[in-house]
């Protein structure tokens, strides 16, 4: 008898979704992860369509083409199915097109409210621009001190005054 021929494993493990209903599935490990979304996308389980779910096992998200075997899915272990959110592309085909963007527009892929910087003329530009959405304009930790700022000496005020 030959190892090639060996049937493949079947793994029993538990999906839990993030409105907390959790799922028992078996599956072969050769299952693809899109095989695997697929099957819980019917009404016996989540119900939620295949392109909207995340299944993350073990801090990793499992990316449709790869074997349900190269994430090593233990027995009993569970896998954490996220509702993500339609695509863009959907919702609103008329943005969905890979032209460069012109004056004005956002670049694809960057939120228009951070984009909005880059308009000369937008009075809005200064208080939305890029520089504000990090966090480049917040107080450091040395203003406060080593004590977090308790003592009255970063007050203008002596010690020896207590």
């Amino acid at each position: 008898m030959s190892d090639e021929a060996a049937p493949s494993a079947q793994i029993t493990f538990n999906i839990k979704s993030s409105s907390d209903q959790k799922y028992v599935v078996t599956v072969p490990d050769t299952m693809t992860v899109l095989e695997l979304k697929e099957k819980l996308s019917t009404s016996e389980y989540a119900d939620v369509p295949a392109e909207r779910q995340r299944l993350i096992y073990s801090g990793r998200v499992l990316k449709d083409p790869d074997v349900l075997s190269t994430y090593k899915i233990k027995d009993g272990n569970t896998v954490h199915m996220v509702k993500g959110a339609a695509s863009n592309a959907r919702q609103n085909p008329a943005n969905s097109s890979s032209t460069v963007p012109g004056a004005g527009q956002a670049p694809t892929g960057v939120p228009a409210n951070l984009a909005t910087g880059t308009a000369a003329n937008d009075p809005m530009a200064q208080l939305t621009g890029a520089r504000y959405a990090g966090f480049a304009q917040m107080p450091g930790a040395e203003m406060f001190g080593p004590d977090g700022g308790v003592s009255r000496a970063m007050h203008g005020c002596e010690r020896s005054n207590y």
